[in-house]
């Protein structure tokens, strides 16, 4: 009985408190690796697009970077900011990576349609490889922005 106390208990647990720098470090870290994913998606892209690469490459290649984006998300989600200057940051940075995040599986959809799927122009799937490469510019140009306000580069 204890033992199952116990490991309640554990699992139950507060996150412990980050220094200001500390949290803007793991801020800057994540959306850092969320800004080489939606590189990697961008290069994956255009390369499909030039038929450079397959359609299933392509597909394993960004949902890895789907993955990359999750792994960002939890990092940001599960940080408990010590100050508003962090929490600010963490705030830009959860709103970019949404950002991005959609415009990474709305490339994998682009790339299910060139690989022959029935997917249609409606809805989020971008018609050509060019909208799917100016969405996610314009999400990364957010990314790049909540990175700077966390001192990235």
């Amino acid at each position: 009985m204890t033992v199952t106390v116990a490991v309640g208990v554990a699992g139950c647990t507060v996150a412990s408190r980050q220094e200001p720098g500390q949290a803007t470090a793991a801020v800057r870290d994540a959306l850092a690796e969320a800004a080489s994913a939606a590189e990697t998606t961008r290069l994956t892209v255009g390369l499909l697009d030039d038929d450079r690469l397959t359609s299933s490459v392509a597909d394993a290649a960004i949902l890895d970077q789907v993955r990359v984006l999750a792994d960002a998300s939890t990092a940001l989600t599960t940080l408990v900011p010590p100050d508003d200057t962090s929490s600010a940051q963490r705030s830009a940075g959860l709103e970019a990576l949404e950002g991005v995040t959609a415009e990474v599986v709305a490339a994998r959809a682009w790339v299910a349609r060139e690989a022959g799927g029935d997917l249609s122009d409606a809805g989020d799937v971008p018609a050509t490889g060019d909208e799917a490469l100016a969405r996610l510019d314009a999400a990364t140009a957010d990314l790049d922005a909540a990175l700077a306000l966390a001192g990235g580069a």
